[in-house]
């Protein structure tokens, strides 16, 4: 038994709340209101872009007459940048809003689902012959390069065979 939950008996429990019991009707109704809003602000907007850019453009967001594009890479938001005045004009027209700016940002890669790493292949050491040329060339080298080639040569002649 914790301080923050007493045992009841099953019959004295409260029920869950229904969402309309704790959120008024008329504040309910505005937020899906806007959440329609932003679904078909979304989906115009998609349908303004070539269909390969459409399916990386992540998200949007509309305020205070500026209209944020979210692109899934660098790649994919420097190409929505080029289209991004042609969407706002075309808005507009379409009666979406007047916006005076528009932005592009990356959506941060913590935001996506967790992709496990591709395991890294265990190091494999090189042919003697190899390292033999390698150390060749330490000794023919003077000063960094030289020293750099011998600390390369040993680190090689320890990797697993």
């Amino acid at each position: 038994m914790t301080p923050n939950h007493p045992a009841q008996p099953a019959e004295e429990r409260p029920h869950p709340h229904r969402v309309s019991e704790l959120i008024p009707r008329k504040a309910l109704e505005a937020c899906l209101a806007r959440i329609e809003n932003h679904r078909r602000l979304l989906e115009t907007i998609r349908r303004l872009l070539p269909p390969p850019l459409a399916a990386h453009c992540r998200d949007c967001v509309a305020t205070d007459g500026t209209l944020v594009l979210y692109a899934e890479s660098a790649a994919w938001a420097s190409q929505l940048r080029f289209y991004l005045p042609r969407i706002i004009e075309e808005l507009a027209k379409e009666g979406h809003g007047r916006f005076r700016q528009g932005k592009v940002r990356t959506l941060a890669m913590a935001m996506e689902a967790p992709h496990a790493a591709p395991p890294r292949p265990a190091p494999h050491r090189p042919l003697p012959a190899t390292i033999a040329a390698l150390e060749a060339a330490a000794r023919a080298s003077e000063g960094e390069i030289g020293a750099a080639l011998a600390r390369l040569c040993g680190t090689l002649r320890r990797l697993p065979r």
